[in-house]
Order: C-alpha cells, then structure tokens, then sequence
C-alpha cells in the first residue's frame, strides 16, 4: 500500500540537498533576526566595544575600537580597481575607524571610504567611493551589514573625534 500523502514533512527524507538548503534557511532567518535586533538596538545606543585582540592591537590607532568580528572571512570577487586580490581568507575586524582581514597579508579598508554594502545572497557587496568593489563571505553577513552601517553612522557624525565614552552617542 502506498504511503499517505498525509505524512508529516519530517518523515520524508529527501536527501543531502535538501538538508543542506533547510540548514542555509535556518542560518539565513537566524541571521535576519539578529540584524533585525541589532537595528532595533543601535537606534537607542551606540554599539559596544569588544576586547582588543593581541594579533590586532599594533594595527590600531588612539581611540580606535574593535566592534565586531568574523572568523574565516573570504575576501572575493573584486571589481574595478579593487586593491586586494580575490579569495584570501582570514579574520575580519570591523573597528571604529576600518575593515580589516588579517589572512596571509593583511587588507585595511577605511570605513569612511565605503559608499554602500549590499546583500547578495548570503554575500556582501561591499562599494568603496574610489570606484573599487569587493565581496565579503562572512558567518551573519546581514548581521555584520548593519554593524558596518552603526560604523559609519557613528564616524560621520563623530566629526572626527570619538565620543569620551564607547558608550556615549555623540550630541548632535
């Protein structure tokens, strides 16, 4: 006797692929949710910064602050006039001031200089005001999309000095 269409979903197995696309699915609405948080929070506060880590505390300057981080980071697909080569992995700190991924060489972008991040797929489209252009692979890419936004939110409206306190939002 066949089986009834009335079997629930978890039953049927349909094989790797299937897996594979629910899990992408899982960590897409996951990740949505976080960056959907993180708007909501970073209206009311400033973001909070993390620990220095030893490998990045000779790249920073005065007042410089971690903001986030993202282990295993790809940098790719680099357009016009892009200033570092495509496919290098590494980790990816996002500071007050820039983006920088420490892999085999270390590729400082200044946050100032970006124009727009954009979501494609589960990748950032990451446009610099020169013209230049890369893709960050990256674990919560909608996440760090609006973490880098609070960056340049914050610096645009620090007027080039930070606030005294992390915590502090600038008086406008």
């Amino acid at each position: 006797m066949p089986a009834s269409s009335d079997a629930p979903a978890e039953a049927i197995d349909l094989g790797p692929a299937h897996r594979d696309a629910a899990a992408i699915l899982a960590r897409s609405i996951a990740d949505e949710a976080a960056a959907h948080e993180a708007r909501l929070r970073l209206r009311h506060e400033a973001m909070r910064p993390l620990p220095i880590e030893p490998v990045l505390a000779g790249l920073l300057v005065p007042g410089e602050q971690l903001l986030a981080i993202r282990r295993s980071a790809v940098l790719g697909a680099p357009a016009m006039g892009a200033r570092a080569p495509a496919g290098l992995a590494g980790d990816l700190y996002l500071t007050s001031r820039r983006l920088a991924l420490l892999a085999r060489e270390v590729h400082v972008f200044e946050v100032a200089g970006i124009e727009d991040v954009i979501l494609n797929g589960d990748r950032l489209l990451v446009a610099m005001e020169d013209g230049s252009s890369f893709t960050l692979d990256v674990e919560g890419p909608r996440l760090l999309r609006v973490e880098i936004a609070a960056a340049r939110a914050a610096l645009r409206s620090w007027d080039g000095a930070p606030p005294a306190s992390p915590h502090q939002r600038p008086s406008r």
